[in-house]
């Protein structure tokens, strides 16, 4: 079944396109509470990734640690960390998970199965990686039937 839009689009399938199989939770980069922040920043420069599940981001550094004059290789993330956390089911369709992280402010959202078991994580660069795709398929497509190229 074809969907209508990318913002139609599955949470599942945003997962799916990173390579990472539903249900297998260890590849979502994660950390212990009693981690120093330091480790998990290291962990997140050599992973190449915005946040780690707990979940602590770019900008809780930025916030608690930087601003506030902490230093990073003596304070534990769980210090700094944020504690209530908002996720999303993998299949929430991406218009409303893109619409919660704008009402939110995050970058991120943790994926859950219906056990509330953590299956990955989406962010809004995933959200806005996937709405450039579409859109260039469909551009794609437009120009092929304008000129009479097909199949469309």
């Amino acid at each position: 079944m074809e969907r209508d839009g990318p913002l139609d689009t599955r949470v599942k399938d945003i997962i799916q396109s990173k390579d990472i199989l539903i249900g297998d939770g260890d590849d979502v980069l994660t950390t212990p509470p009693s981690a120093r922040v330091y480790e998990c920043i290291d962990r997140m420069v050599a992973s190449d990734v915005g946040s780690i599940v707990g979940i602590f981001t770019e900008r809780d550094y930025m916030r608690n640690i930087v601003l506030e004059g902490r230093t990073s290789k003596t304070t534990e993330v769980r210090e700094v960390m944020q504690s209530d956390v908002a996720t999303v089911h993998s299949d929430k369709p991406l218009a409303a998970c893109l619409h919660l992280m704008t009402e939110l402010r995050c970058r991120h959202l943790p994926v859950v199965d219906d056990q509330e078991e953590l299956i990955g994580i989406v962010s809004i660069g995933d959200g806005v990686k996937e709405i450039v795709g579409r859109a260039q398929q469909e551009t794609a497509r437009l120009r092929r039937y304008v000129t009479g190229v097909y199949p469309v």
